[in-house]
């Protein structure tokens, strides 16, 4: 069935070269209207073979080119029985008929359903379709009226067959390119409609021209047009031909392109023009005034169609543009610019929520912007459950979002409650369930004034992002704008630049503080701690610093230079014979920093030292932020033999059996819990299960925060694998710490005696 168009296809080149080798006119237009009714039936049966999904478009062509060959027919039966076909004839109203209702199969072709936007398309070659049949009854037909010429009927068919040519090739135009021009069937189509545009408009010229009589000899350009039809109908590609799916605001902007523009404002102006150039040249308006005031009224109705069209557009555009400039096109939130023009328009006391995702960096960083981004849309998601309509919910930029709206309308502290509840559930993000922290900043203003610097949108977001800085550093994560913070963030900002220069120069120091195993009572490691020698002839501890450091890029310059000059120090220590294990910490954002293994190695290597006699250092909070992420870069450092101790246990979130799971070897107790055990059974009690629970890991213990003798005996008391802490041994320069290690040493076999076992 497959190959039928192929032997249709053959057939009709057969119909065609008959047409020239059969002895009489008449014979040959036979042949023509025989290849024009094979055309209506190979239409009829492509369509019910293949069942496309627009059969009526299919079906709608079939009827217009049926129409043609009825209008042939009566033209041939007028020739036998009158010797001669008058002009314009009935096979002439035929043939027009059959223009309009071709030129609908055309368009139901590959737009099966109609939308007010498709209209445009249409208005657009009826506007041209009018201005080309206006020029052509000026100054083609209407020279030939009147005296020896034709009648004014014949004027008006001589510029309806132009004129509907021109509609359909404005209707082609606006198909062609398509994603239907891929159809085999449609191009077959489309040639079939240009050759039947170009026949006619030869066969129109010699008729206005020279008034000829010898038609037939146009009749070949139709038949073979009539073959492409049918051959196009029996394609298998034609029930590929389906409405491409277009938006109706793109599809009309479509159709006011910049040459589109240009055609159509030369063919409005077609009436004006014409109607200037009659007057000069003095011709009476009984014989022009009629058309051209019909032709520029379809003109004006055309023009305020598309007028209609274009201001609809224009609106459209303007909402969409104005919807795009005040949201975020992530989240689908306000963004910053909407935010500022609420505030604006807010009067009274009003009062703004920044709310601002922990450690989203990690997430960025560990899993890439794709998740990030999906974190960002959950995010929304949960704060779109804590506002109602009073409060305007804005995304900043980030990961830091922002909530305001009338004081008198909203409790900011139980709004921030709400949102810290909304967070206690872990968020569901691809295949990941990931706990999200957040902190929330709040501040209060009436940003009524616009010469007020105090009261401005931009005032109030940085008041509310500095509480957010604030809220960071609190248990509940919740902070409110005070002036002092204004102070702090100065400092914060003069302190970036000094630690900066501090890192430059020699500000910088390593202290080391002995851990003792208490099994032998021998000290076998120190822990480096890092202390600032500030200029003004302060010594300012990490905790004063590193919070700064580890908002900036300045950590990571930090870590390296921490765990360059720590393994450099235990090498010139193990030359002159002491050879003790070295423990650095690193943060959380090195634990996901991508360098942070390369730096390892690279100083391991360096130095010479050995990877198990290094102890990476991470606090349980930073190892528990993204624990998947955690897991696989430990494991790296375990498989190199590096020692992974999880520090400050007890005061995270997570359990031990949880922690199990993480490629560690230590577990450092939190001081907390240490140095209470003497006065305290809780503390006691919570040492001595992490102790026994640990053991059957597999894990060490490292007990820190040992102050007296009672505590280093409970310990020792329940078999605790090492201790560290002021009554051991405070933190000293690299210079004092071997005499440091000997008189330790010696004083603890001294003070035990015997060995525990």
């Amino acid at each position: 069935m497959t190959a039928w168009w192929r032997w249709y296809a053959a057939l009709g080149v057969l119909g065609c070269v008959a047409y020239f080798v059969v002895p009489s006119i008449t014979w040959a237009q036979s042949v023509f209207v025989l290849v024009g009714a094979s055309a209506v039936a190979a239409t009829v049966i492509g369509t019910r073979m293949h069942r496309p999904r627009n059969r009526a478009a299919w079906l709608t062509i079939a009827l217009g080119t049926a129409l043609w060959v009825v209008g042939d027919i009566a033209y041939e039966w007028i020739y036998i029985t009158q010797g001669s076909v008058p002009y314009p004839s009935l096979a002439d109203a035929v043939y027009l008929v059959a223009y309009p209702i071709y030129g609908l199969g055309l368009f139901l072709l590959v737009r099966h359903k109609w939308r007010s936007s498709e209209r445009g398309h249409v208005a657009n070659s009826a506007i041209v379709m009018v201005a080309f049949g206006l020029l052509t009854w000026v100054f083609a037909v209407q020279p030939t009226l009147g005296d020896g010429g034709s009648s004014w009927i014949a004027g008006l068919v001589d510029v309806a067959y132009p004129a509907m040519d021109i509609f359909l090739l404005g209707l082609l135009a606006h198909f062609v390119g398509s994603r239907q021009w891929r159809a085999l069937s449609y191009r077959l189509l489309t040639a079939a409609v240009l050759l039947l545009v170009v026949t006619d408009t030869v066969s129109n010229f010699s008729l206005v021209a020279e008034s000829a009589s010898e038609r037939w000899l146009f009749d070949v350009g139709w038949t073979t047009s009539y073959v492409l039809i049918g051959v196009a109908a029996l394609h298998p590609s034609m029930r590929r031909i389906t409405s491409p799916r277009i938006e109706p605001d793109a599809h009309l902007m479509a159709s006011f392109t910049t040459p589109t523009v240009v055609v159509l404002t030369a063919a409005t102006l077609t009436a004006p023009i014409v109607m200037f150039i009659e007057v000069i040249r003095d011709e009476p308006i009984a014989q022009w005034g009629w058309a051209v005031l019909l032709c520029a009224g379809a003109l004006v109705i055309l023009v305020i169609l598309r007028i209609t069209d274009l201001l609809r557009l224009l609106h459209t555009q303007t909402v969409q543009l104005r919807a795009v400039a005040d949201t975020d096109h992530l989240t689908g939130l306000a963004n910053v610019r909407a935010l500022e023009h609420r505030i604006w328009r807010t009067s009274g006391a009003t009062t703004l929520l920044t709310v601002d995702i922990d450690r989203f960096k990690e997430i960025n960083d560990t899993f890439g912007r794709g998740l990030g981004d999906q974190v960002l849309v959950a995010v929304a998601d949960r704060l779109r459950g804590v506002v109602d309509d009073s409060i305007l919910l804005a995304r900043l930029a980030g990961d830091e979002f922002a909530l305001f709206g009338a004081t008198e309308s909203m409790d900011p502290t139980s709004l921030a409650r709400e949102i810290q509840l909304q967070f206690a559930t872990p968020l569901e993000v691809g295949n990941m369930t990931l706990l999200i922290e957040a902190s929330v900043g709040m501040a209060s203003g009436s940003p009524t004034t616009e010469g007020d610097d105090d009261t401005t949108p931009d005032r109030l977001v940085q008041r509310a992002d500095l509480a957010v800085q604030a809220a960071k550093a609190t248990q509940s994560r919740v902070a409110s704008y005070d002036r002092s913070m204004d102070r702090d963030k100065s400092e914060q900002l003069i302190m970036l630049g000094e630690l900066t220069t501090a890192l430059e120069s020699d500000q910088l120091k390593l202290h080391y503080q002995p851990q003792v195993e208490l099994s032998s009572m021998t000290v076998v490691a120190v822990e480096a701690l890092l202390r600032w020698h500030h200029p003004n002839g302060t010594v300012l501890s990490p905790s004063e610093f590193l919070p700064t450091a580890e908002r900036t890029g300045l950590i990571r310059p930090l870590t390296s230079y921490v765990l360059t000059h720590a393994l450099a120090q235990r090498s010139v220590w193990a030359h002159d014979g002491l050879d003790l294990q070295m423990a650095v910490n690193i943060s959380t954002r090195n634990l996901f920093d991508d360098t942070l293994i390369d730096q390892v190695r690279c100083a391991l290597a360096t130095f010479d030292c050995p990877a198990g006699q290094l102890t990476l250092e991470v606090t349980e909070t930073s190892a528990m932020t993204d624990p998947a992420g955690a897991t696989e870069v430990l494991s790296i450092l375990r498989e190199m033999g590096v020692q992974v101790a999880i520090d400050d246990y007890g005061t995270g979130y997570s359990s031990l059996a949880y922690i199990e799971r993480l490629p560690v070897q230590e577990l450092k107790i939190d001081r907390t819990f240490v140095g209470g055990m003497a006065h305290n059974p809780a503390h006691a009690a919570i040492v001595r299960s992490t102790v026994e629970l640990a053991r059957t890991l597999g894990l060490s213990v490292i007990a820190e925060g040992v102050e007296d003798e009672v505590t280093l005996t409970a310990l020792r008391e329940l078999r605790c694998g090492r201790a560290q802490g002021y009554h051991l041994g405070r933190p000293t320069s690299p210079d004092r710490l071997p005499a440091l290690v000997a008189e330790l040493n010696a004083r603890l076999k001294t003070a035990t005696g015997e060995r525990i076992p």
